[in-house]
């Protein structure tokens, strides 16, 4: 009696041993079959709905030099996504617009300063979820570099004392020149 529980003990475990690695080949084919759609070039995002899709999706448009459709692609996901995959859209995006802006170069800053600070927010956006994001906090200090913020000094507009005159209507002793 003891010897039959113990042998269909041992092949209930034998059955869902199977089961599992059965399920777990499956999941592997899937996943050879959409990397091979992803290094086809093929719309793999079309054929999953999943944002990991997603992401491969605008990896490669960004691969194929597809500047807006990866743009929009990462947008949103940034919109539906959380987590470690929304820190690897933001760090994606925030390149996207660096390598974008550093195309342009400094002879056409009218192109180049609106992708920069564009680049700027997103690695910062990133830094806010994840402070230690050593790769982030190095293209936000290339970033800076290429777009430089400007610092408000104290001689561009110093504060008025109080009690002071604010127009000049209400000086004393100056005429306007009117009659």
């Amino acid at each position: 009696m003891r010897m039959r529980s113990l042998s269909s003990l041992i092949a209930a475990g034998i059955a869902v041993s199977i089961a599992v690695a059965g399920w777990e080949g499956y999941r592997l084919s899937s996943a050879r079959d959409f990397n091979r759609l992803v290094d086809s070039g093929v719309d793999a995002a079309a054929t999953q709905g999943s944002p990991e899709a997603e992401f491969a999706r605008a990896l490669s448009l960004a691969a194929h030099n597809d500047y807006e459709g990866a743009v929009r692609a990462y947008k949103e996901l940034s919109r539906n996504t959380d987590g470690p995959l929304l820190q690897a859209v933001l760090y994606n995006l925030g390149n996207l617009h660096l390598r974008e802006a550093l195309q342009f170069g400094p002879e056409s800053i009218g192109k180049s300063l609106p992708l920069a600070e564009l680049s700027k927010t997103s690695y910062r956006e990133l830094l806010r979820l994840n402070p230690q994001h050593w790769d982030a906090k190095y293209n936000l200090e290339r970033a800076l570099r290429l777009a430089p913020e400007r610092e408000a000094s104290d001689e561009e507009a110093p504060p008025l004392p109080q009690n002071s005159e604010r127009a000049v209507t209400t000086m004393k002793a100056f005429t306007l020149g009117l009659p």
